[in-house]
């Protein structure tokens, strides 16, 4: 990269400096997009996965270029995006619509394998990490419909692709030879895993186990809240996007989950997901929370199932 010639003003070009470094990009995002309120140190480096003395460099940064402010001090010291700082809302703007952007592509590709009966189960096998680089997606189906799949998600997705000047690379699989897929870390786009293969040996499913396996679930969920409050602002999201779909009978307790997560503390959500009640026990079979775990919570989620398993 040629060196810079000249220098510009930072106080019209201030973006220069806001945007300028991964770190505070990523620390912003969050700051915009993912919280609804002041953080810590330690939990902004969590959520960036940045190390805690890259996250207080960086909040220091974005606190003196007036983006980000500053409460508390010592241990209770905490930041949160200047609401008063005119393009704060731009900038929530911005990562709103790259969230967006990236819901839209996985939406496109989910219409592309749902209209295919043939597809079992598809999945993300992994994801670029630089530009230039392709998305790898896994498909499994019958075996005799690999080699017409092939060609036909190959045409389809060619839209996609050119849609979002990206490449895409499918692989697909029949039920034999699906490689050793850490399903725990994988997010899937169609289909369902086979309950075996994610637990071996697990209960049959009656509707006593189910209802014990969806609150053992919602106990760990319900854990997770407590950790990172984020998950609420995720599942909110979530449910926009899927009661915008409106698709079918299930809408009417989703509308239930979406007027919860919108008007209860985060103790009473909580509460609720650890609730006896018959409304929380009902409520559990659709609950939006287990489709925004991120990788890492989904394996501990199913971690703790397997672990309470009878």
């Amino acid at each position: 990269m040629r060196p810079i010639a000249t220098d510009q003003d930072v106080l019209r070009y201030p973006l220069n400096e806001v945007l300028g470094a991964e770190a505070n990009v990523r620390l912003l995002r969050v700051l915009a997009d993912d919280v609804s309120g002041p953080i810590g140190v330690a939990e902004a480096a969590e959520m960036t996965g940045l190390t805690e003395a890259g996250a207080r460099r960086a909040l220091g940064r974005l606190e003196r270029t007036g983006f980000v402010q500053r409460t508390g001090g010592g241990h209770t010291r905490q930041y949160a995006l200047r609401e008063s700082e005119w393009m704060s809302g731009q900038l929530r703007g911005l990562f709103r619509t790259e969230r967006e952007r990236h819901r839209a592509l996985f939406d496109r590709i989910r219409d592309v394998f749902e209209d295919l009966h043939e597809i079992r189960v598809s999945w993300i096998d992994a994801v670029p990490k630089e530009l230039g680089q392709p998305l790898h997606l896994g498909v499994q189906a019958d075996s005799r419909s690999l080699t017409y799949l092939n060609e036909e998600i190959r045409r389809r997705i060619v839209e996609v692709e050119q849609e979002f000047d990206l490449t895409i690379e499918i692989h697909t699989f029949s039920r034999a030879d699906v490689p050793n897929v850490a399903w725990e870390r994988t997010e899937i786009l169609t289909g369902q895993v086979p309950l075996q293969a994610n637990h071996p040996g697990a209960e049959d499913r009656t509707h006593d186990a189910r209802e014990r396996r969806a609150a053992r679930m919602s106990e760990s969920i319900a854990a997770i809240v407590d950790r990172d409050p984020s998950i609420i602002k995720r599942a909110q999201q979530h449910l926009e996007r899927v009661l915008a779909e409106d698709r079918g009978p299930a809408m009417h307790d989703l509308r239930e989950w979406k007027d919860i997560l919108d008007h209860y503390s985060r103790r009473r959500i909580r509460e609720f997901l650890v609730s006896s009640t018959p409304r929380a026990e009902r409520l559990r079979q659709s609950s939006p929370f287990f489709a925004v775990l991120t990788p890492e919570e989904r394996e501990d989620v199913l971690a703790d199932l397997e672990g309470g398993s009878e």
